[in-house]
């Protein structure tokens, strides 16, 4: 299995998808759009890089409530409208 796109480079990117050799030869020979930056582009279906292929991923993380600084947004008063009140133009 490859991870599609597997870019080699600082900048990794924000989807992959877990797809076989067949799947991405298929996708280089349509010309798929994520093909241009890949380490499997050109490379037979049995190729494997030197190293494995690491990615950052970093999944949302709860902030502490320690660092967290509340900051009340001042709102207008809610202007109720009076029966019987004209609307002024």
């Amino acid at each position: 299995m490859r991870l599609c796109p597997s870019v080699d480079s600082s900048a990794s990117p924000l989807i992959t998808h877990r797809i076989g050799a067949d799947v991405c030869l298929s996708r280089q020979e349509a010309n798929f759009h994520k093909c241009h930056r890949c380490i499997y582009r050109g490379q037979a279906a049995s190729w494997q890089p030197a190293a494995e292929v690491a990615f950052r991923v970093t999944q949302g993380e709860d902030p502490n409530p320690a660092d967290v600084k509340r900051v009340e947004i001042p709102r207008p008063a809610a202007q109720e409208a009076q029966p019987g009140a004209a609307a002024t133009a």
